[in-house]
């Protein structure tokens, strides 16, 4: 009975986050990167620095130092680490998770996820706006992330992959897709303060742990070698859902694999292109 009075209750104060809230209009970016994107990793940083709006602090999350373009923040800072999360997404099971670290590349998919969701929390001095940009993500128009009246903008992709809903359902019953037609895996994303303040509260008050454990956990085991969450798809309508101040202005984006194609892209009208590595 209680978990159904907290699910009425989630439901019913949809779209009540303040307007008052969303008052700072200075972004911080975010930019985890790893080994396969670090030969886009600048490009990424320039784009941001000559394309988007009102950008404070560029930051980049990684294991190691690897450039002088922007700050950076060392993962290892993060409350959790790849071998934690691997445990947990196989359920405390040690001896599958050591073979998932062992034979599946995924792990870092999924660790990667949970570097965005936590970024607020654990860079000292962070902005309540905290952009965040995938690092093969590289900008080539101006490009505003914030209303006048503080709420977020969204860019839409037209992905859609069952088992990231399945997977928001287990972690937040009454999360689903608030348009059938537009997903929010499009490689970058403004996260809120307000609104992940929202989230974690719900999330970690359903399940009583951490969030991380909470995500890790709700992932399908049929579905974990391959994509069985999505940090973008449960912020995405997670946001919609619970404030009337954010919305969606669609971008001009698309995938691609060489970055030798960039000024073709930017004569042709593209805010920003993907430079993803499994397309080259």
């Amino acid at each position: 009975m209680r978990i159904l009075l907290k699910i009425v209750l989630w439901i019913i104060c949809a779209a009540a986050i303040p307007l008052s809230m969303f008052a700072e209009p200075v972004i911080d970016v975010v930019i985890p990167t790893c080994s396969k994107d670090l030969e886009i990793l600048n490009l990424c940083i320039r784009g941001v620095k000559e394309n988007c709006k009102n950008v404070r602090r560029i930051i980049v999350v990684s294991p190691e130092h690897v450039t002088n373009e922007a700050e950076w923040f060392d993962e290892k800072n993060y409350p959790f680490t790849k071998q934690e999360i691997a445990l947990y997404l196989n359920h405390m099971n040690q001896s599958a998770a050591d073979r998932f670290l062992r034979e599946s590349g995924r792990v870092g998919w999924y660790y990667q996820q949970l570097l965005k969701l936590y970024a607020a929390y654990v860079i000292p001095g962070i902005a309540s706006n905290v952009l965040i940009v995938d690092s093969d993500t590289v900008f080539l128009r101006p490009v505003e992330f914030i209303s006048p009246e503080g709420g977020g903008y969204f860019a839409t992709g037209r992905e859609y992959h069952q088992p990231y809903f399945a997977h928001a359902a287990r972690f937040l019953p009454g999360l689903v897709r608030v348009y059938p037609d537009k997903s929010g895996v499009v490689h970058h994303m403004l996260f809120q303060r307000p609104i992940l303040d929202e989230l974690f509260d719900a999330v970690e008050d359903y399940h009583q742990v951490d969030l991380w454990k909470a995500f890790c956990y709700c992932v399908d085991l049929k579905h974990l070698g391959t994509s069985g969450a999505s940090e973008y798809e449960i912020y995405f309508n997670f946001a919609l859902s619970h404030s009337d101040e954010v919305s969606i202005r669609e971008l001009k984006w698309k995938n691609s694999g060489y970055p030798g194609s960039i000024n073709e892209h930017r004569r042709e009208g593209y805010d920003y292109v993907s430079y993803h590595s499994y397309l080259r």
